[in-house]
């Protein structure tokens, strides 16, 4: 039997041919129910060709009980008609519904057809007898089926060339595709850098950034402002303290309200496991708190406010955290001006001791946004959600930052752990390459950011005071009630978590009724969704590998991070190449194994499936971060019935390739925004966090998942269209091209730096840089060793190895840290950060002349005292040193920590190490002196005596981290060196390493064993 491809474009080109017909019939007649000519979603069945009683030959095509179509016709007696999308002229256009052709002429009304005739007339002039006839009848008969199948084979190379060419995607239609997500996330970055305008100074009652810029530039003017220092206890002080005079006057003033005004200098400890868990004892610490309420008298609630006005060494601190500061006392000048009587109190907390709403900063300008909110008490994350008026915020911010795994902390953990306050915590994260350097500066805070933040806070704490759930017990140990997000900016979405995990459960079940229904209705089989899913998993381990080998390739040309002064580098060198490989397998799928509408549809559905599953794990391990998933989901789902609703309304009357690509990319619009979205804050807050990750986490095995997830999300809702597309071959080779050109860009000009100075950008390498003096005691307490050197600390994984050829950054010169026990190598580290940054990657460098030591350490033992066999007591006392001071803590010969003087020992907190840090500051009034003990037990319940071997080993470390005494003339030459070579042009290889930012000052240690 020949297959249905016959068509009357075949037969009526055989009669105009001059082949004879039925030459037994008094009129030749050919009959046949149109057929497919080109390629529909379904193959009709067919009967025939066979030839009846007159030896007439006949096709018959049935039509079948699912919908076909569209089917172009032609008929070469016509010509000069319309064109299909190929090009082809066309005479009619042929649907199979409902069981029944349904007949399309070129503007007419459709109306059913049972048969189309081809007549030819009796050749009379032949005078051939009936026999002749008969023959020549069957000679006919054998001419025609051989036409018929080089016809059909004809047909076969034409349907080819109209797939590849025409009636699919071009290379047009992709390049459009791409230059609509490059718009998209332009877009995105537009709208994300809008700001409000600004209040002028003179209109109070609204909160005014020109104001609050003014005391912004004065505490910032008197440059870093450590604990301890005159510029924080003295001066930033003053200022703080006069403003709030001045305010306290103002409400006194205008009556409504009152303003209490309160100097705090705690002593204490506490214990934070950030980094590496460490205990932080501070003494005399400045706090300033100023409160404010109605005039009647202190309320039994309060909203607290919090920013820290003291910064680390060398550091300004406009972002980190005086900009937070200076909002706070807008907020604070705007309540006291007001006439109306507040009904509860607010108390605004100055904290000079390192760092409820607290308001803190990871970089400089930008959005705020809240991303910690709680714990419990979901009714202040709701005032915020409702009354912000620029909400910036993210459920997945918080469950991202609270899961650890970005090096950062705020003072938002005093409060929660220590306070057991529920509170939101904001910040500024864009720029945050500038983040405790020396160009945290008022400059880099973009005109408009200071207005967005004091527009939320004073909005969100007004409502605050107001709530009716104010005065309710607090809830602290309730779970998180709610999912919350933004959208690009314009707008907040949030919802119950309950109310979430229904409508995940709704979108998940109502996928599983499409693929129920596609499955039933037989438009694939549940081996084509097998087909799918391998060649998702192909796919995805193409896009791994060819990650995996982009790492090997930046690692081979040293270009590890690359992409850290210029992030944007990222889609180029990671999100490209990986999204090309995984086209690629799809490109190779399309053209060897099946291609057309039906592999669109159901490697389209088992996307579907691959998010729904990653919806469903996700809701059921409680996350409400799920909600980003939900959209990958729902937009996606709503694509096929869009078609059908359009189709019913006569939008869509054939569902072409173009057609379906407009009806997705309109229904994925809006996620393709929200990606956008998420890929820009998650490179804004990654690619700066990166250079101070420290060299034992290699930053590209960072950027390259990230970027895996971005190109197989890419892949995952494109790969639909390769198979309606021509081969894109060409056009992905054409891309391998194009990156390898960019390697080479990289690899030999000034792109592929990963450090750039830059006066209105600087994206640097941070260095910690410390002069120290180091004395080693023995057991007898004498000097078993004594050196001067720089200590040098790498913040990023090019290390040490990378700085810039001089005297004083010569990397031969690593410490040895080959039988010692303390976990730190009797270096003086400023924090407890060995984890990230351990001693074996850092230099000491030995210089002849040591730093100038005002006040030398000295550790005196007050008790060795057995408390039992095998538990001894040691009690210290410490003098000497500047305002940072650190402990070494590390038993030995058995012994192991059991309790000390600083606070109750937290054994979850430490767990079993070698080493136990802890940090010590003062602030306005230094300690005479400090004591302290440690209680030490040994596991064997006689150990030798402690009279005559070691059972601790002491390390203290002091820095002078400001004033007259901070730099030796050593640092002053390498600060000038760093500052001077960094800001000349030069092309000689490597000198772009000298664009380096360090932080440090003078040190000294001593470490003696007990």
């Amino acid at each position: 039997m020949n297959d249905m491809r016959l068509s009357c474009l075949v037969i009526c080109s055989l009669v105009q041919a001059g082949l004879a017909s039925c030459t037994t019939c008094s009129v030749g007649q050919i009959t046949f129910t149109p057929g497919d000519l080109t390629q529909g979603t379904e193959t009709p069945t067919s009967s025939g060709p066979d030839t009846d009683a007159n030896g007439c030959l006949t096709l018959t095509l049935i039509c079948p009980a699912t919908n076909q179509g569209p089917i172009f016709m032609q008929f070469n007696t016509n010509e000069g008609g319309p064109s299909d999308p190929t090009g082809n002229e066309v005479d009619a256009v042929v649907n199979c519904v409902n069981g029944q052709w349904i007949y399309l002429p070129m503007s007419q009304t459709p109306r059913v057809i049972t048969e189309v005739n081809c007549v030819a007339s009796m050749n009379e002039e032949l005078g051939m007898s009936t026999g002749v006839r008969s023959r020549k009848s069957q000679q006919v008969k054998d001419d025609i089926l051989k036409n018929v199948d080089e016809l059909n084979q004809s047909i076969d190379e034409s349907k080819a060339r109209l797939l590849t060419k025409r009636k699919v995607l071009g290379y047009i239609d992709w390049l459009i595709i791409f230059l609509v997500l490059g718009t998209l996330y332009g877009a995105v970055v537009y709208f994300d850098r809008q700001a409000p305008p600004v209040v002028p100074g003179n209109q109070h009652g609204k909160f005014s950034e020109e104001r609050a810029r003014i005391i912004l530039n004065q505490i910032t003017a008197l440059g870093p402002r450590p604990s301890g220092s005159e510029n924080l206890e003295v001066k930033a002080f003053n200022i703080i303290n006069d403003k709030l005079n001045e305010l306290q006057k103002v409400a006194g003033g205008v009556g409504a309200n009152r303003v209490e005004i309160d100097i705090d200098r705690p002593t204490g400890c506490f214990d934070l496991k950030f980094l590496s868990s460490f205990t932080l004892c501070y003494h005399k610490i400045t706090n300033i708190v100023a409160r404010i309420g109605p005039k009647s008298g202190p309320t039994k609630h309060a909203v607290l406010l919090n920013c820290h006005f003291d910064t680390l060494p060398d550091t300004p601190g406009a972002t980190d955290d005086a900009v937070s500061c200076a909002i706070m006392m807008e907020v604070l000048e705007n309540l006291a001006y007001s006439k109306e009587t507040l009904k509860n109190d607010i108390i605004f907390l100055f904290n000079g001791g390192r760092a409820f709403m607290n308001l803190e900063g990871t970089g400089a300008g930008g959005r705020e946004i809240l991303f910690q909110a709680g714990p419990g008490d979901s009714w202040l994350l709701k005032t915020y959600l409702d009354n912000a008026p620029h909400p910036h915020c993210s459920v997945m911010a918080q469950e991202v930052f609270q899961s650890g795994i970005i090096p950062s902390d705020t003072d938002f953990r005093i409060f929660r752990d220590y306070g057991r306050v529920s509170g939101l915590d904001i910040a500024y994260h864009r720029n945050g390459w500038l983040y405790h350097t020396e160009f945290d500066t008022v400059q880099f805070i973009n005109q408009g950011a200071i207005q967005r933040a004091g527009d939320n806070v004073l909005a969100v704490v007004k409502a605050l005071i107001k709530s009716p759930y104010f005065e309710q017990p607090a809830h602290f140990n309730e779970g998180n009630k709610w999912v919350f997000f933004d959208f690009v900016g314009l707008f907040t979405v949030f919802y119950n978590v309950d109310n979430g995990v229904l409508m995940n459960a709704a979108v998940v079940v109502f996928v599983i009724f499409i693929i129920q229904r596609r499955l039933s209705h037989g438009q694939y089989t549940i081996w084509d969704l097998g087909h799918a899913f391998f060649d998702h998993t192909v796919a995805f381990i193409v896009m791994l590998v060819a990650g995996l080998v982009i790492v090997a390739i930046v690692s081979a040309l040293d270009l590890i991070m690359c992409w850290y002064s210029t992030p944007e580098l990222v889609f180029p060198l990671y999100i490209l190449p990986m999204m090309i490989a995984g086209l690629w397998v799809h490109s190779a799928n399309a053209a060897t194994k099946y291609s057309g509408i039906d592999a669109e549809l159901f490697h389209y559905d088992s996307v579907l499936i691959i998010w729904a599953i990653l919806l469903a794990a996700m809701t059921y391990a409680g996350l409400a971060s799920s909600f980003y998933i939900l959209l990958h989901v729902f937009f996606a789902v709503i694509r096929d019935p869009i078609i059908y609703l359009l189709g019913k309304i006569g939008v869509i009357r054939i569902v072409s390739p173009k057609k379906l690509l407009l009806v997705q990319f309109a229904c994925l619009t809006p996620l393709m925004l929200f990606i956008s979205y998420a890929v820009m804050l998650f490179f804004d807050f990654f690619v700066p966090v990166t250079g101070r990750l420290g060299d034992l986490i290699n930053p590209e095995f960072i950027m390259m998942p990230l970027s895996l997830s971005v190109a197989a999300t890419i892949v995952l809702f494109s790969n639909n269209l390769i198979y309606i597309s021509r081969n894109m071959k060409y056009f992905l080779v054409c891309g391998i091209a194009l990156f390898g050109v960019f390697i080479l860009l990289l690899s030999t000009t000034s792109l592929g730096h990963p450090y750039k100075y830059d006066p209105e950008s600087p994206r640097l390498r941070r260095l910690v840089t410390l002069h120290a003096k180091r004395t080693i005691y023995d057991f007898d307490g004498k000097v078993k060793s004594s050196s001067t050197g720089l200590f040098i600390q790498a913040f990023d994984y090019r290390g040490i190895e990378d700085l810039p050829d001089h005297t004083f950054l010569q990397t031969s010169h690593r410490p040895n840290c080959s039988g010692i026990k303390d976990e730190y190598c009797q270096l003086p580290y400023y924090t407890a950060i060995h984890e990230l940054f351990p001693p074996e990657g850092s230099l000491w460098v030995p210089v002849p002349v040591g730093p100038t030591i005002i006040d030398s350490l000295s550790i005196e033992l007050l008790e060795r005292r057995l408390i039992s066999s095998n538990v001894l007591n040691l009690t210290f006392s410490l003098r000497g040193g500047a305002d940072k001071l650190s402990l070494h803590i590390t038993p030995l010969n058995g012994y192991r920590l059991k309790n000390w003087s600083f606070k109750e020992f937290d054994r979850d907190t430490f767990g079993e190490r070698n080493t136990y840090f802890v940090f010590m500051t003062y602030g306005k009034e230094a300690p005479v002196s400090r004591e302290f003990w440690v209680l030490l037990e040994n596991d064997n319940p006689a150990p030798s005596d402690p009279e005559k071997t070691p059972s601790l080993e002491l390390g203290i470390a002091t820095h002078y981290a400001h004033g007259p005494n901070q730099n030796s003339e050593t640092l002053i030459q390498l600060r000038n060196l760093f500052n001077t070579r960094r800001k000349t042009p030069h092309h000689a290889i490597g000198f772009w390493k000298w664009a380096t930012t360090p932080i440090g000052g003078n040190s000294e240690m001593i470490v003696k064993f007990f």
